[in-house]
């Protein structure tokens, strides 16, 4: 053995952990009231907590709601354009036929070999190319 207090196969003497046990042993123990007041921190922590936690999940249903309806007015307005495009695409066939001279859009009874037919009031006025 050599004189730090190992033996020759590098291990330490039992009596150093003896030392170090009864050096914990001595250490001051807390009070039940400091172990009370240490609970009741923890205690108001988990519950702060919860109460964050609680407040995320209501924001991140605020926001699914958010984006919830800005989809229905995305579709909404989406909607509008196709019925705008529909109408207007409605307008143009028309407009060409009735410039081919093909197809009339005068009410039954309205017969227009030459020129337009606008309907105004439910009455066809014929006017003269």
């Amino acid at each position: 053995m050599d004189d730090a207090g190992k033996r020759e196969n590098g291990r330490h003497k039992p009596e150093q952990y003896k030392t170090a046990q009864t050096q914990r042993s001595m250490q001051h123990q807390p009070s039940m009231k400091q172990i009370m007041s240490i609970m009741a921190e923890r205690d108001q922590a988990i519950q702060e907590r919860n109460l964050a936690l609680s407040e995320k999940k209501a924001a991140i249903v605020e926001r699914y709601m958010a984006f919830h309806q800005r989809d229905m007015a995305i579709a909404e307005r989406n909607n509008a354009i196709l019925e705008r495009d529909n109408a207007i695409a409605n307008l143009q066939y028309r407009e060409n036929s009735l410039s081919a001279g093909n197809i009339s859009s005068c009410p039954p009874g309205c017969q227009v070999s030459r020129g337009t037919c606008i309907l105004s009031s439910s009455k066809c006025v014929l006017h003269q190319l």
